[in-house]
């Protein structure tokens, strides 16, 4: 968690140079991607302190169910989540800990990825086709009222 505090919006973390639970599934082995979403995991259990925190065999199931859902997450976006996790942005854990709400914080937090990547790419789109040398829509209307393209 040390870089954590780098990490302070969904932005950030989803532009960081760094691998998804796929390429590291990929370049290592699934074994590999598993155990560290593993660690996460423990790791959010110990530092919440809960009176029922989830067993082996439930952090186990649940990293999982992580790395097949949602493989296409960096480890920046699963440090980023994991403290929103922790610093209780997700709402309280009522002294428990299950594999329902670790899911629902991934589904939740990848929803609002996707819309910001979505919007992302609109405003990258906008900025691209509003180039004038690139805007080949404009060309053509121009060329075909008889204008020069090179005004």
């Amino acid at each position: 968690m040390k870089h954590a505090n780098k990490l302070a919006t969904v932005t950030q973390a989803m532009n960081a140079p760094a691998p998804t639970l796929g390429t590291i599934q990929r370049d290592k082995n699934y074994a590999f991607a598993h155990a560290l979403t593993m660690g996460w995991l423990v790791y959010l259990n110990d530092i919440l302190n809960l009176n029922k925190p989830m067993t082996e065999d439930q952090i186990e199931l649940c990293a999982q169910e992580i790395n097949n859902t949602y493989y296409s997450l960096k480890m920046s976006d699963l440090t980023y989540l994991f403290k929103k996790i922790i610093s209780g942005q997700y709402g309280e854990f009522y002294e428990s800990l299950t594999i329902a709400k670790v899911l629902s914080f991934f589904r939740s937090y990848f929803e609002e990825r996707c819309e910001i990547a979505e919007e992302e790419s609109h405003r990258h789109h906008a900025d691209f086709s509003s180039n004038e040398e690139f805007n080949y829509s404009q060309n053509l209307k121009r060329i075909w009222q008889g204008k020069s393209t090179k005004s």
